[in-house]
């Protein structure tokens, strides 16, 4: 490392920053917080709460009359709650009834698995 020269440049600049560094600030603070804070924009009321309860009621009373009301597919009819399950051939039978015309027997029986044979 070099010394640097008394009268060098980055020398006086240094001495000139702590002197100004050191002196005491023109505004008091408190003052200028008052002045900074009147210059920001003033934060507006809260929420408006039950307009907000409004709108968000309205948008799901929409969005159900719109999936209510929508267009079913072709061939598809409403659904209904159907209890009415056709009877299992014999008691190792599972049936499934997805729709009217979709049945689905998952058959149970004993045995050993053998390649392609019933599992």
């Amino acid at each position: 490392m070099t010394a640097i020269p008394a009268g060098d440049p980055l020398t006086r600049f240094e001495r000139e920053l702590e002197g100004w560094g050191g002196r005491p600030p023109r505004v008091a603070p408190g003052a200028a917080r008052a002045r900074v804070l009147a210059s920001l924009p003033e934060r507006g009321r809260g929420w408006p709460w039950p307009r907000l309860a409004a709108s968000a009621a309205l948008l799901v009373a929409l969005m159900v009359s719109v999936w209510l009301g929508s267009p079913r597919p072709a061939g598809e009819a409403p659904r209904t709650a159907s209890l009415a399950t056709p009877a299992p051939l014999d008691p190792d039978t599972v049936v499934w009834q997805l729709d009217e015309r979709t049945t689905v027997y998952f058959v149970l029986r004993p045995g050993k698995p053998g390649k392609g044979g019933v599992s």
